[in-house]
């Protein structure tokens, strides 16, 4: 509260009001939430973080509507619907961000969990595997 007043500070305050459950503050600093990209990002986070995926999906879509530099938004777009329970529509969105980054941890271990929803198991711990490579061939299930 002491640094200066600027759209970070709101931002982060926005985030602090939704830790500390304070629904009043969390209203006020939406409200002053702009069209921005990041304010946008905020607002989505919190949206997915409260549970409300659609919402959320909603905004990342948006953003990347209006650019496509911000090729990470997919992988969030596949986690909300992958928390709706759409794993094939995850699934989908996922393979294009894999296509992307390959090597994304974050990516294949959604990927692993859709698998696990659609298929089996052993399906999602053969997604998993070449991960293993990243760490040089060590045992990450340890």
């Amino acid at each position: 509260m002491k640094g200066p007043e600027n759209e970070l500070q709101v931002r982060l305050l926005f985030h602090i009001a939704h830790k500390k459950n304070d629904e009043k503050n969390l209203m006020n600093y939406h409200q002053k939430l702009q069209e921005t990209t990041h304010d946008q990002l905020c607002l989505a986070a919190i949206h997915y973080l409260r549970g409300h995926h659609e919402e959320a999906t909603e905004i990342y879509k948006k953003i990347l509507l209006e650019t496509r530099d911000y090729q990470a938004i997919n992988a969030y777009i596949a986690l909300c619907y992958y928390k709706m329970e759409y794993f094939d529509v995850s699934m989908e969105i996922l393979s294009g961000y894999l296509n992307f980054d390959p090597q994304s941890i974050y990516a294949t271990n959604l990927k692993a969990c859709n698998n696990y929803q659609l298929y089996s198991g052993k399906n999602a711990e053969e997604v998993l595997k070449p991960l293993q490579q990243l760490f040089k061939g060590g045992d990450i299930f340890k």
